[in-house]
């Protein structure tokens, strides 16, 4: 549509550290993360030069995340081993899991929205105005993560 009407635009696509960090159970996900990383690639060359295509690739969003209700939360929490009590409140629980994967960074931070907001603003902004089919990752330093 961009080329019809010969607009100019970004298109932004969110990815995940997982499309190169892969895990036991989630085949599925991991596999549609590292397609969209491809598929980052294949637009930007695909809608050049009008269009610059990016994506954002973030670690997991706990804090702030729909993505993970309190059931999860404790799913989560158990899965990996970390102490817990039915009775404390979600938010003390949600606090708890975004720590141990901070705690899995070289920060030491947990990744906000608020932070995968700032990476989509540096990509549609004219700051990386000549930045186009990159991913760019927004996970504290995950080493796992890192391409070898």
């Amino acid at each position: 549509m961009w080329r019809e009407q010969g607009l100019s635009g970004n298109l932004v696509l969110t990815t995940s550290v997982n499309a190169v960090v892969p895990k036991k159970g989630s085949l599925a996900y991991d596999t549609s993360k590292a397609a969209a990383n491809h598929l980052v690639r294949e637009l930007a060359m695909e809608l050049a030069p009008l269009v610059r295509v990016n994506g954002v690739a973030p670690a997991t969003v706990v804090q702030g995340s729909s993505m993970f209700p309190r059931d999860r939360v404790i799913a989560s929490l158990a899965k990996y081993n970390i102490a817990y009590r039915e009775d404390e409140s979600t938010d003390v629980l949600t606090s708890k899991l975004a720590k141990f994967y901070a705690d899995r960074t070289l920060t030491k931070s947990p990744i906000t929205p608020a932070d995968q907001a700032e990476a989509f603003f540096l990509l549609v902004s004219q700051r990386l105005s000549k930045t186009t089919g990159q991913i760019l990752t927004v996970d504290g330093g995950l080493y796992d993560a890192f391409l070898r």
